[in-house]
């Protein structure tokens, strides 16, 4: 191989990864409660999220550190970014008025087209787990926890029903809701 053609392919694979360490970090650093609280239309969220459960107010301490770990599907990157780009774009020209803005107190029920299933499974594995074992055989749910999602999730989604883990994790049927009181902050505005 010449110099020339040696050269070039090691100066492609740096550039190849300086971009996509810099894709990293900015696709990183977007996805944070702080950079979405920045926009106005975002802080009563961002706000409700840090007194719940998965906002770390639980004895772990444990907190989902990024709003894009339930609000951004994760099935693949491929998908994930496409998402969070078109997702991004869209929140950026409502916030400066370009398009309207989502009015999340008259969307509040339709929280499953803004919660994606595989952002919960991603965390919640005992709960993937069931899709392929009997209730019983996993290990660190509940027999009661272990019944109702076999039941009521992975038993429907075999059937072809639409389900999702916002159907019953909502605001007004579970203490441990990512965003508790938020539709009463949403209407206090």
């Amino acid at each position: 191989m010449k110099k020339a053609t040696l050269g070039a392919l090691i100066a492609g694979a740096v550039i190849g990864l300086g971009i996509s360490y810099v894709t990293a970090i900015m696709v990183d650093k977007t996805s944070t409660p702080e950079f979405c609280a920045s926009c106005h239309t975002m802080k009563p969220m961002v706000d409700s999220f840090k007194f719940s459960v998965h906002g770390g107010n639980n004895p772990q301490g444990f907190a989902a550190t990024h709003c894009t770990d339930c609000h951004l599907p994760h099935n693949s990157l491929i998908g994930y970014l496409i998402a969070k780009g078109i997702s991004g774009t869209r929140d950026a020209l409502a916030e400066f008025g370009i398009i309207k803005k989502v009015d999340f107190k008259d969307n509040f029920w339709e929280m499953d087209k803004y919660v994606y299933d595989s952002g919960c499974l991603k965390c919640h594995k005992g709960i993937k787990k069931l899709k392929d074992k009997n209730v019983g055989e996993v290990i660190g749910l509940t027999l009661n926890s272990q019944k109702v999602h076999k039941e009521f999730y992975w038993n429907k989604k075999e059937r072809g029903e639409k389900v999702s883990c916002v159907a019953c994790h909502n605001d007004n049927t579970m203490t441990h809701f990512a965003h508790p009181n938020l539709l009463e902050t949403l209407q206090s505005e």
